[in-house]
């Protein structure tokens, strides 16, 4: 394997995990999604969304709710994060090289690329840290891969955006939604995850969980017709921008 690929260390850090449950708690009261949250959080656990409690004690009650969870279900989680780290082992040089043909051989962004298993039902990624979450369990067969090479695929895509575009993920388009290039990259990596050699490399093809307006057919057909990241790049942001 070339020595600028990157080695991901798959670990258990229940802080972290708390942090984890504790930010998408914060995230429904800020962005106003209670509805969302109530997909990703165990039905057990939606009395905390009400307004009974005060932030502190929220905190308090996912906290505890964390610790507990991972006492009760230890050997579960134990397993997962093994059966992660074996998974991906059986994949992660074919991606690196699916990915080099992608981007052009753009070299990934040097650091410590950590993914911390997790016991909610969503999965943060942190860009600039190069963190990422990866579920404990799921009930499709080797799920964490497909996680894993998402959230990766987020790196370098910000990366070579920022490297080659003077583009990063807060940029805001002129006359776009303030998470315009948000939906661009998840439509982006929808695009990617359907495409026939990455799709059997994971089993599995993807599309946008959220009404993309038709941009994913679209960017899509770009795809299938060019395999130019520069081409979508600028068709769907920089041209975007002007």
């Amino acid at each position: 394997m070339g020595n600028y690929y990157p080695k991901i260390k798959l670990k258990k850090n229940i802080s972290m995990d708390v942090q984890n449950g504790i930010g998408f708690l914060n995230y429904q009261e800020v962005k106003n999604k209670k509805f969302l949250v109530k997909k990703f959080f165990p039905e057990n656990l939606h009395y905390v969304l009400s307004n009974n409690f005060s932030k502190k004690e929220k905190e308090k009650i996912i906290e505890e709710y964390t610790k507990l969870i991972y006492k009760n279900k230890k050997k579960e989680i134990d397993k997962g994060l093994k059966d992660a780290k074996e998974n991906w082992r059986e994949v992660e040089e074919r991606y690196f090289r699916l990915i080099d043909g992608i981007f052009k051989k753009h070299p990934w962004p040097k650091g410590s690329y950590r993914g911390f298993i997790s016991i909610w039902g969503v999965f943060p990624r942190h860009i600039e840290q190069k963190i990422f979450f990866f579920p404990y369990k799921h009930q499709i067969p080797e799920f964490t891969n497909k996680v894993i090479a998402h959230e990766m695929l987020h790196f370098i895509f910000f990366d070579y955006l920022q490297k080659k575009y003077n583009v990063d993920e807060n940029t805001t388009i002129k006359g776009r939604a303030k998470d315009y290039l948000w939906k661009i990259s998840e439509i982006f990596n929808s695009v990617i995850e359907s495409w026939e050699p990455y799709s059997k490399l994971f089993k599995g093809k993807a599309k946008p969980y959220f009404n993309d307006g038709g941009i994913f057919k679209k960017m899509q057909s770009d795809w299938e017709k060019e395999r130019e990241i520069d081409e979508i790049i600028n068709k769907w942001i920089i041209r975007s921008k002007r």
